[in-house]
Protein backbone atom coordinates (compact mmCIF):
# COMPACT_ATOMS: atom_id res chain seq x y z
CA UNK A 1 0.00 0.00 0.00
CA UNK A 2 1.15 3.53 -0.75
CA UNK A 3 1.04 6.16 2.00
CA UNK A 4 1.63 9.91 2.05
CA UNK A 5 3.80 11.46 4.77
CA UNK A 6 4.90 14.95 5.72
CA UNK A 7 7.93 14.93 8.01
CA UNK A 8 9.21 17.84 10.08
CA UNK A 9 12.94 17.86 9.28
CA UNK A 10 16.19 19.56 10.18
CA UNK A 11 19.58 19.61 8.52
CA UNK A 12 18.29 20.64 5.08
CA UNK A 13 16.23 23.58 3.83
CA UNK A 14 14.67 24.81 0.60
CA UNK A 15 17.79 26.93 0.11
CA UNK A 16 19.89 23.77 -0.25
CA UNK A 17 19.47 23.19 -3.99
CA UNK A 18 21.47 19.95 -3.97
CA UNK A 19 19.27 18.43 -1.26
CA UNK A 20 16.05 19.66 -2.87
CA UNK A 21 17.01 18.25 -6.27
CA UNK A 22 18.28 14.93 -4.97
CA UNK A 23 15.18 14.28 -2.88
CA UNK A 24 12.96 15.25 -5.81
CA UNK A 25 14.86 13.13 -8.34
CA UNK A 26 15.26 9.99 -6.22
CA UNK A 27 12.09 10.01 -4.09
CA UNK A 28 9.77 12.43 -5.88
CA UNK A 29 9.78 14.23 -2.52
CA UNK A 30 9.25 17.94 -1.91
CA UNK A 31 11.21 19.93 0.63
CA UNK A 32 9.35 23.07 1.72
CA UNK A 33 9.04 25.54 4.56
CA UNK A 34 5.76 26.43 6.26
CA UNK A 35 4.82 27.72 9.68
CA UNK A 36 8.47 28.21 10.57
CA UNK A 37 9.26 24.53 9.98
CA UNK A 38 11.10 22.61 7.27
CA UNK A 39 8.79 19.96 5.84
CA UNK A 40 9.48 16.94 3.65
CA UNK A 41 6.46 15.57 1.79
CA UNK A 42 6.88 12.13 0.27
CA UNK A 43 5.03 8.91 -0.52
CA UNK A 44 6.21 5.41 0.30
CA UNK A 45 5.03 1.83 -0.12
CA UNK A 46 4.76 -0.77 2.64
CA UNK A 47 2.50 -3.39 4.18
CA UNK A 48 1.62 -0.78 6.82
CA UNK A 49 2.27 2.90 7.45
CA UNK A 50 5.05 2.33 9.99
CA UNK A 51 7.04 0.14 7.63
CA UNK A 52 6.52 2.59 4.75
CA UNK A 53 7.58 5.58 6.86
CA UNK A 54 10.73 3.93 8.21
CA UNK A 55 11.71 2.76 4.75
CA UNK A 56 11.48 6.18 3.12
CA UNK A 57 13.07 7.90 6.14
CA UNK A 58 16.06 5.61 5.82
CA UNK A 59 16.45 6.36 2.10
CA UNK A 60 16.10 10.12 2.64
CA UNK A 61 18.88 10.11 5.25
CA UNK A 62 21.09 8.18 2.85
CA UNK A 63 20.44 10.68 0.06
CA UNK A 64 21.07 13.77 2.20
CA UNK A 65 23.71 13.19 4.90
CA UNK A 66 22.90 15.32 7.93
CA UNK A 67 19.15 15.28 7.27
CA UNK A 68 17.20 14.59 10.45
CA UNK A 69 13.57 13.52 10.35
CA UNK A 70 12.19 14.73 13.66
CA UNK A 71 8.54 13.73 13.58
CA UNK A 72 5.43 13.68 11.41
CA UNK A 73 3.52 16.87 10.76
CA UNK A 74 -0.05 16.43 11.97
CA UNK A 75 -1.74 18.43 9.17
CA UNK A 76 -4.52 20.08 11.18
CA UNK A 77 -7.48 21.43 9.22
CA UNK A 78 -10.46 23.62 10.00
CA UNK A 79 -13.83 23.93 8.31
CA UNK A 80 -12.41 26.17 5.58
CA UNK A 81 -9.55 23.78 4.71
CA UNK A 82 -11.90 20.77 4.65
CA UNK A 83 -14.26 22.65 2.34
CA UNK A 84 -11.41 23.55 0.00
CA UNK A 85 -10.02 20.01 -0.09
CA UNK A 86 -13.39 18.39 -0.74
CA UNK A 87 -14.86 21.02 -3.05
CA UNK A 88 -17.84 21.42 -0.72
CA UNK A 89 -19.22 24.51 0.97
CA UNK A 90 -18.39 25.54 4.52
CA UNK A 91 -22.05 24.93 5.35
CA UNK A 92 -21.79 21.32 4.16
CA UNK A 93 -18.69 20.73 6.28
CA UNK A 94 -20.36 22.31 9.31
CA UNK A 95 -23.33 19.97 8.82
CA UNK A 96 -20.98 16.96 8.70
CA UNK A 97 -19.21 18.07 11.86
CA UNK A 98 -22.46 18.62 13.78
CA UNK A 99 -24.05 15.39 12.57
CA UNK A 100 -26.76 17.10 10.55
CA UNK A 101 -25.65 15.24 7.40
CA UNK A 102 -23.95 11.91 6.61
CA UNK A 103 -24.08 10.80 10.25
CA UNK A 104 -25.85 7.51 9.52
CA UNK A 105 -22.68 5.39 9.18
CA UNK A 106 -20.24 6.89 11.66
CA UNK A 107 -19.97 10.20 13.53
CA UNK A 108 -17.59 12.84 12.23
CA UNK A 109 -14.16 12.62 13.91
CA UNK A 110 -13.69 14.46 17.17
CA UNK A 111 -11.65 17.67 16.93
CA UNK A 112 -7.96 17.52 17.75
CA UNK A 113 -8.25 20.89 19.45
CA UNK A 114 -9.13 24.49 18.79
CA UNK A 115 -7.38 27.36 17.04
CA UNK A 116 -8.80 30.55 18.46
CA UNK A 117 -12.46 29.65 18.77
CA UNK A 118 -12.55 27.27 15.81
CA UNK A 119 -12.23 23.50 15.90
CA UNK A 120 -9.30 21.80 14.18
CA UNK A 121 -9.19 18.17 13.04
CA UNK A 122 -6.52 15.73 11.92
CA UNK A 123 -6.84 15.57 8.15
CA UNK A 124 -5.96 11.86 8.20
CA UNK A 125 -9.02 11.14 10.38
CA UNK A 126 -11.30 13.42 8.37
CA UNK A 127 -10.13 11.81 5.14
CA UNK A 128 -10.76 8.34 6.56
CA UNK A 129 -14.31 9.40 7.47
CA UNK A 130 -14.80 10.87 4.00
CA UNK A 131 -13.62 7.58 2.46
CA UNK A 132 -16.66 5.84 3.94
CA UNK A 133 -18.83 8.22 1.93
CA UNK A 134 -16.80 8.16 -1.27
CA UNK A 135 -15.55 11.71 -0.74
CA UNK A 136 -11.89 11.17 0.22
CA UNK A 137 -8.86 12.38 -1.72
CA UNK A 138 -7.78 8.84 -2.63
CA UNK A 139 -4.64 9.00 -0.46
CA UNK A 140 -3.71 6.80 2.50
CA UNK A 141 -2.26 8.48 5.59
CA UNK A 142 -0.99 6.97 8.85
CA UNK A 143 -3.53 6.66 11.65
CA UNK A 144 -3.14 8.53 14.92
CA UNK A 145 -1.69 5.39 16.54
CA UNK A 146 0.73 4.83 13.66
CA UNK A 147 1.86 8.47 13.85
CA UNK A 148 2.72 7.99 17.52
CA UNK A 149 4.71 4.84 16.71
CA UNK A 150 6.58 6.53 13.86
CA UNK A 151 7.40 9.57 16.01
CA UNK A 152 8.75 7.31 18.75
CA UNK A 153 11.00 5.43 16.34
CA UNK A 154 12.28 8.62 14.72
CA UNK A 155 13.01 10.19 18.11
CA UNK A 156 15.07 7.16 19.11
CA UNK A 157 16.99 6.99 15.84
CA UNK A 158 15.65 3.56 14.95
CA UNK A 159 15.05 2.24 11.47
CA UNK A 160 13.82 -1.26 10.69
CA UNK A 161 13.73 -3.30 7.54
CA UNK A 162 10.72 -5.63 7.79
CA UNK A 163 11.39 -8.83 5.91
CA UNK A 164 9.09 -11.80 5.63
CA UNK A 165 10.69 -15.21 5.47
CA UNK A 166 10.42 -16.90 2.04
CA UNK A 167 8.67 -20.20 2.86
CA UNK A 168 5.47 -20.67 0.87
CA UNK A 169 2.05 -21.17 2.45
CA UNK A 170 2.47 -19.11 5.62
CA UNK A 171 1.15 -15.72 4.50
CA UNK A 172 -1.76 -15.65 6.95
CA UNK A 173 0.33 -16.56 9.99
CA UNK A 174 2.86 -13.86 9.04
CA UNK A 175 0.07 -11.29 8.80
CA UNK A 176 -0.98 -12.21 12.33
CA UNK A 177 2.59 -11.62 13.51
CA UNK A 178 2.74 -8.21 11.80
CA UNK A 179 -0.61 -7.19 13.31
CA UNK A 180 0.56 -8.17 16.80
CA UNK A 181 3.90 -6.42 16.28
CA UNK A 182 2.25 -3.19 15.12
CA UNK A 183 -0.01 -3.22 18.18
CA UNK A 184 2.99 -3.45 20.52
CA UNK A 185 5.71 -1.82 18.47
CA UNK A 186 6.76 0.57 21.24
CA UNK A 187 7.72 -2.36 23.49
CA UNK A 188 9.72 -4.00 20.73
CA UNK A 189 11.30 -0.69 19.78
CA UNK A 190 12.58 -0.27 23.32
CA UNK A 191 13.85 -3.85 23.22
CA UNK A 192 15.79 -3.18 20.02
CA UNK A 193 16.96 0.28 21.10
CA UNK A 194 18.62 -1.11 24.22
CA UNK A 195 20.46 -3.86 22.37
CA UNK A 196 21.26 -2.79 18.83
CA UNK A 197 23.36 0.22 17.83
CA UNK A 198 21.73 3.11 16.05
CA UNK A 199 22.14 2.88 12.31
CA UNK A 200 24.82 4.92 10.56
CA UNK A 201 24.60 3.61 6.99
CA UNK A 202 22.28 1.45 4.91
CA UNK A 203 24.33 -1.59 5.91
CA UNK A 204 23.48 -0.93 9.57
CA UNK A 205 19.71 -0.94 9.16
CA UNK A 206 18.16 -3.39 11.58
CA UNK A 207 16.24 -6.36 10.21
CA UNK A 208 13.02 -7.65 11.75
CA UNK A 209 12.46 -11.08 10.22
CA UNK A 210 8.75 -11.90 10.33
CA UNK A 211 8.00 -15.64 10.51
CA UNK A 212 4.85 -17.64 11.18
CA UNK A 213 5.12 -19.81 14.28
CA UNK A 214 4.58 -22.97 12.21
CA UNK A 215 7.21 -22.27 9.54
CA UNK A 216 10.11 -24.73 9.13
CA UNK A 217 12.93 -23.57 11.38
CA UNK A 218 15.67 -24.61 8.96
CA UNK A 219 14.35 -22.42 6.15
CA UNK A 220 14.22 -19.47 8.52
CA UNK A 221 17.77 -20.20 9.71
CA UNK A 222 18.97 -20.14 6.12
CA UNK A 223 17.14 -16.84 5.55
CA UNK A 224 18.75 -15.25 8.63
CA UNK A 225 22.20 -16.52 7.66
CA UNK A 226 21.91 -14.90 4.24
CA UNK A 227 21.16 -11.52 5.87
CA UNK A 228 24.79 -11.46 7.04
CA UNK A 229 24.04 -9.19 10.01
CA UNK A 230 22.20 -9.21 13.34
CA UNK A 231 18.53 -10.09 13.00
CA UNK A 232 15.56 -9.91 15.36
CA UNK A 233 13.35 -12.89 14.54
CA UNK A 234 9.71 -12.13 15.40
CA UNK A 235 6.88 -14.63 15.65
CA UNK A 236 3.62 -14.99 17.56
CA UNK A 237 1.37 -17.72 18.90
CA UNK A 238 -1.45 -18.03 21.46
CA UNK A 239 -1.45 -14.32 22.39
CA UNK A 240 2.32 -14.30 22.88
CA UNK A 241 4.60 -12.37 20.54
CA UNK A 242 8.29 -13.16 20.79
CA UNK A 243 11.35 -11.44 19.40
CA UNK A 244 14.73 -13.17 19.48
CA UNK A 245 17.91 -11.23 18.72
CA UNK A 246 20.44 -13.40 16.91
CA UNK A 247 23.93 -12.63 15.71
CA UNK A 248 25.46 -14.92 13.13
CA UNK A 249 29.04 -16.11 12.59
CA UNK A 250 31.10 -19.28 12.24
CA UNK A 251 32.11 -19.52 15.88
CA UNK A 252 30.08 -20.47 18.91
CA UNK A 253 30.36 -20.95 22.67
CA UNK A 254 31.09 -24.37 24.12
CA UNK A 255 27.48 -25.50 24.24
CA UNK A 256 26.03 -26.16 20.80
CA UNK A 257 22.36 -27.03 20.39
CA UNK A 258 21.20 -28.65 17.16
CA UNK A 259 17.87 -27.61 15.68
CA UNK A 260 16.09 -30.66 14.29
CA UNK A 261 15.04 -30.69 10.66
CA UNK A 262 11.35 -31.10 11.59
CA UNK A 263 11.31 -28.21 14.07
CA UNK A 264 9.10 -25.18 13.53
CA UNK A 265 10.09 -21.61 14.34
CA UNK A 266 8.23 -21.87 17.64
CA UNK A 267 10.07 -25.11 18.49
CA UNK A 268 13.34 -23.28 17.89
CA UNK A 269 12.23 -20.39 20.08
CA UNK A 270 11.38 -22.90 22.82
CA UNK A 271 14.95 -24.19 22.55
CA UNK A 272 16.25 -20.66 22.91
CA UNK A 273 14.16 -20.14 26.04
CA UNK A 274 15.49 -23.40 27.51
CA UNK A 275 19.13 -22.78 26.52
CA UNK A 276 19.61 -18.99 26.43
CA UNK A 277 23.41 -19.17 26.60
CA UNK A 278 23.79 -21.70 23.78
CA UNK A 279 24.52 -21.29 20.11
CA UNK A 280 22.25 -22.97 17.58
CA UNK A 281 23.13 -24.96 14.48
CA UNK A 282 20.85 -26.66 11.96
CA UNK A 283 20.82 -30.44 12.25
CA UNK A 284 20.15 -30.78 8.52
CA UNK A 285 23.40 -32.01 6.86
CA UNK A 286 22.81 -29.61 3.97
CA UNK A 287 23.09 -26.73 6.44
CA UNK A 288 25.95 -28.00 8.60
CA UNK A 289 28.28 -25.50 6.99
CA UNK A 290 25.89 -22.68 7.82
CA UNK A 291 26.85 -20.17 10.51
CA UNK A 292 26.16 -20.59 14.18
CA UNK A 293 23.26 -18.56 15.56
CA UNK A 294 24.14 -16.80 18.80
CA UNK A 295 21.21 -15.87 21.00
CA UNK A 296 21.63 -12.37 22.41
CA UNK A 297 18.31 -11.51 24.02
CA UNK A 298 14.66 -12.55 23.96
CA UNK A 299 11.53 -10.53 24.61
CA UNK A 300 8.14 -12.19 24.96
CA UNK A 301 5.01 -10.09 25.26
CA UNK A 302 1.59 -11.42 26.26
CA UNK A 303 -0.84 -9.49 24.09
CA UNK A 304 -3.87 -10.79 25.98
CA UNK A 305 -2.63 -9.16 29.18
CA UNK A 306 -1.76 -5.85 27.51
Amino acid sequence: MEYEFTFVVDGATVDDAAAVNRLADELDAMLARAGGQNLLSVSSVGDNAVEAALSVAHIARELVPGLRLLRLDRDLVGVQEIAERTGRSRQNVHQWATGARLADKEPFPRPEGTVGRAHAWLWSEVNDWLRRHGLDDGVLYPTRHEMTQIDYLLANGLSFSFRSTPAQGFTESRREVVAALMAHLADFSQFVARRLPREKTAADQHILAIAGHDEPAHEVMRFIAEANRDVVLVSARDDVITGVHFSVDMKGPQEVVYVRHDFTVWDWMDQVRDKPSATFVAEDPALLAAPHFHHRQTLSFNTAAA
